[in-house]
């Protein structure tokens, strides 16, 4: 039993954000800047506790750094490709479907192959715990990581830009 609960709760968390990520990157979405203003908050204290982190495992700056380039690559690409609608109850925005599904799949992808790679590791196989620090000294996890905060920071930016040259009273 406890085997089970040790993966269905992380299951369970990455099942919700998958679900939640999929239906915000299919169709419109109401434009809300104080929700993007706490988002941006949220990406900034991430990736300043990883920048800190990383002082431990100096390798992983190679990683961050190749993960802002990309995502800041994704987000000038997104910003291209950026609509609008005014509706009655305020202003929609959507991006590009291919880039919300770049992201989303960079970010399942490397999840699925970190719970592989555990799963196969010799720790598992001797149902010893297994090292959650490792994936602190990863950096392709990191750069994946960073891809992802790089490119909804930079994309929150522009969409709130264009938010308030717009008029969005929100």
């Amino acid at each position: 039993m406890n085997v089970i609960s040790q993966y269905a709760i992380p299951f369970a968390i990455i099942a919700l954000v998958i679900y939640r990520r999929t239906r915000r990157s299919i169709g419109f979405q109401k434009l809300s800047v104080r929700r993007m203003r706490v988002r941006l908050i949220f990406f900034s204290i991430i990736a300043l506790l990883l920048l800190a982190l990383a002082a431990t495992h100096p390798i992983m700056l190679v990683g961050y750094a190749a993960g802002i380039f990309g995502g800041l690559v994704l987000a000038r690409y997104a910003a291209r490709h950026f609509v609008t609608e005014t509706r009655g109850d305020g202003l929609y925005y959507r991006t590009h479907i291919w880039i919300e599904s770049t992201v989303l799949a960079l970010f399942l992808g490397r999840i699925a192959y970190r719970f592989i790679e555990m799963g196969l590791s010799p720790a598992a196989m001797s149902n010893a715990a297994p090292d959650p620090a490792a994936i602190a000294k990863d950096p392709v996890t990191g750069a994946v990581l960073f891809i992802i905060i790089a490119y909804y920071f930079a994309y929150y930016l522009f969409v709130m830009r264009r938010a308030s040259q717009l008029g969005s009273p929100s």
